[in-house]
């Protein structure tokens, strides 16, 4: 079985789960998964912070993107390169392409919007 390399920015509420500061109840979090099409990337994600007590709300650009796996390094200095350290190597990355991954960027979270 060939695996791919996805990202899915989810729209995720704060559901049950204590890992969001008050007064954060929601967030936008960009989810990365080995899987080999997109919707299982999508149901290993969403599983994931489902399981953590997060509320799926959607997919926020309605797109599930497949990242080429050799150039995450060149990836990653381009959309985060303060926080490079925080993510996978490349290598770790390819790897996890047998052996599986599934991980995190950022949370953007946001606050409810009061009249």
């Amino acid at each position: 079985m060939c695996n791919n390399l996805y990202l899915i920015n989810l729209h995720i509420g704060r559901g049950t789960s204590s890992e969001m500061p008050e007064p954060l109840v929601g967030a936008y979090v960009p989810s990365f998964a080995v899987a080999s099409d997109p919707e299982s990337a999508a149901r290993q994600v969403v599983s994931n912070l489902a399981g953590r007590g997060f509320e799926f709300l959607g997919i926020a650009d309605n797109k599930i993107h497949q990242l080429d796996p050799s150039a995450w390094d060149s990836y990653v200095k381009s959309a985060w390169p303060e926080l490079a350290s925080a993510f996978p190597s490349q290598e770790q990355v390819q790897a996890g392409l047998v052996s599986g991954l599934l991980f995190f960027g950022p949370f953007a979270g946001y606050q409810s919007q009061r009249a």
